[in-house]
């Protein structure tokens, strides 16, 4: 695969990925830039043991990790539009009625709100997990941890997701 190839099809996960973890737009075009000089420098070595998204995955979110380390600050998880957002893929279409348009608007800021106050393993998990629709298996390549403990951690994520929308 070339890596023209490679980037049209990860660039726009990569970037909401980024967006999501930096977010302010023009840090997720840098890192975006960044990530992908990475993997561009790597693809010849990529060899096939993982999968191409998992491998591709794994350098956004070591840079993103180390970036933030550098930076100082927790970041945070917001949705970039609502097309993209974690809930609104899940919410029923609201229609017309303003009302429910309304509603669902309403329950995406708790939503978001709610991510945010999440530790960032909780809020990763479940940005690959639900957001990305990752399999176990690929969350744990990604994350570099054991398969039981993605499920787990992906549990407590989202009883804690739950606790703080309750709360």
């Amino acid at each position: 695969m070339t890596f023209d190839e490679v980037y049209e099809r990860f660039r726009r996960p990569v970037w909401r990925l980024a967006r999501r973890l930096t977010g302010s737009e023009e840090d997720a075009r840098d890192a975006t830039q960044e990530i992908f000089l990475r993997v561009w420098r790597g693809l010849d070595g990529f060899r096939g043991e993982a999968k191409l998204s998992t491998w591709v995955f794994q350098i956004a979110w070591n840079y993103l990790r180390l970036h933030h380390r550098r930076a100082g600050r927790r970041p945070p998880l917001v949705a970039v539009s609502d097309d993209e957002a974690l809930v609104v893929e899940r919410a029923p279409d609201p229609g017309p009625d303003p009302e429910r348009h309304a509603t669902a608007a309403d329950l995406l800021d708790r939503v978001e709100d709610a991510i945010d106050r999440l530790p960032e393993q909780f809020r990763v998990i479940l940005w690959l997990r639900d957001g990305e629709g990752r399999s176990y298996e690929e969350v744990a390549e990604v994350l570099a941890i054991p398969i039981g403990t993605v499920r787990s951690r992906l549990s407590r994520a989202r009883q804690a997701l739950k606790q703080e929308l309750e709360g």
